[in-house]
């Protein structure tokens, strides 16, 4: 007994001085090194190029994204032309639709506002095939979007998409009155607004790394592609949808990259994953050659196809926005609590027998006004 209490208390004793003993990992490669360059977009050929630029952040770095801010960049040929891209937003470069010589090769230049300077490989100029078919089907576990495409050439074997989605929201109803906190009073909504507070829409961009080959076919056709899943009763297809696809051409040295990328950033999570691996991209620091650049940049044709999806497409979609509706009483403190942090918002009043308002019907602001959920009452002009 003796010694059965005496080896609880020795592990009770060696659990509380492993516990004690812990303190947060940092690795070094995060914790010592600079923030890095980072190199979004694909030089396009003959539309508009958009070139993000932006620093990494460390894991408890709590700041917003990083833009990297009056830089100087600009497509080189290789026969010594220059075409310089202009800052249209923060860490947004462009050029104006251009069309690059196919019988030339281009690269990237930066300069930095702090005078560093990186330069990618040089590149070919890559034809993009059409899609061929964009398409949606009911499944299990809710809509799968999938596209197919193919080079009769047998050029291409490299491919890449990303999307854009936007999807029509509605309130579950109009708010006809406001609340004014500075007097305590209640009057009616203007009706423009009631109607800019009903129908908004949401756009979102594709986050993962959207990539295929065709190396291991008989032929260049890529065929039933799984760009997307929208889940069962999503708000998406609660009453419109539509997706814009855009598909590039990309190299191997490009889609190995990506697919290191996809590894590192998607695959993650588990004892059985792969580690995560350090990546090379074609953009490199010439200022100062130890220093890491995140990014693969590819000169390419961007190939576009949208499809729109109806809600009365899908009979048993059953979106629901969830909302409880609450019943305040026409009282100066009742109102006040109810309203005043424009968290509920006014629906319609109730008239008693002798005539007055006896209370309002109310709701959420996520239910009554469309942009509280992260919408634009601003119609797409494609819509």
């Amino acid at each position: 007994m003796k010694t059965r209490i005496f080896k609880l208390i020795l592990c009770i004793s060696v659990l509380l001085f492993s516990l004690s003993c812990k303190k947060p990992f940092e690795h070094d490669a995060i914790s010592d090194s600079a923030t890095l360059l980072v190199v979004e977009g694909i030089i396009n050929q003959g539309g508009q190029t958009n070139i993000m630029l932006s620093r990494t952040l460390k894991i408890a770095d709590k700041s917003v994204l990083q833009m990297e801010k009056g830089a100087k960049v600009q497509v080189e040929g290789s026969n010594n032309s220059i075409l310089a891209l202009t800052e249209s937003a923060a860490g947004i470069y462009t050029l104006p639709n251009t069309t690059f010589n196919a019988t030339l090769q281009y690269r990237l230049r930066i300069k930095t506002i702090a005078g560093k300077e990186y330069l990618s490989d040089l590149m070919p100029v890559r034809t993009t095939p059409a899609i061929d078919s964009l398409n949606w089907r009911r499944e299990r576990d809710g809509v799968g979007l999938y596209v197919d495409a193919h080079d009769s050439n047998n050029n291409t074997k490299y491919y890449q998409w990303d999307y854009v989605e936007t999807w029509e929201q509605r309130s579950v109803g109009y708010s006809d009155y406001v609340y004014n906190t500075v007097s305590s009073s209640i009057g009616s909504r203007d009706y423009a607004e009631i109607l800019k507070m009903f129908t908004c829409w949401k756009n979102e961009s594709s986050t993962n790394i959207l990539i295929s080959s065709t190396t291991k076919l008989s032929s260049d056709v890529v065929d039933d592609f799984q760009l997307a899943l929208i889940p069962n009763r999503s708000e998406k297809l609660g009453v419109r949808y539509s997706i814009l696809v855009k598909q590039y051409a990309i190299g191997k040295e490009a889609y190995d990259y990506l697919t290191l990328m996809k590894r590192n950033s998607e695959q993650l999570g588990s004892i059985f994953d792969n580690q995560p691996t350090d990546i090379i991209g074609n953009i490199k620091c010439i200022s100062n050659p130890d220093e890491r650049v995140i990014g693969f940049l590819n000169i390419s044709q961007i190939i576009e196809k949208r499809i729109f999806i109806n809600n009365s497409q899908l009979p048993s979609w059953n979106f629901i926005l969830g909302c409880e509706p609450i019943v305040v009483k026409n009282h100066k403190d009742s109102l006040r609590n109810a309203f005043s942090s424009g968290a509920n918002l006014i629906v319609t009043s109730n008239i008693g027998l002798d005539g007055r308002i006896q209370s309002y019907d109310a709701n959420s602001s996520l239910c009554l006004d469309c942009r509280t959920r992260g919408g634009s009452n601003v119609k797409p002009i494609f819509w």
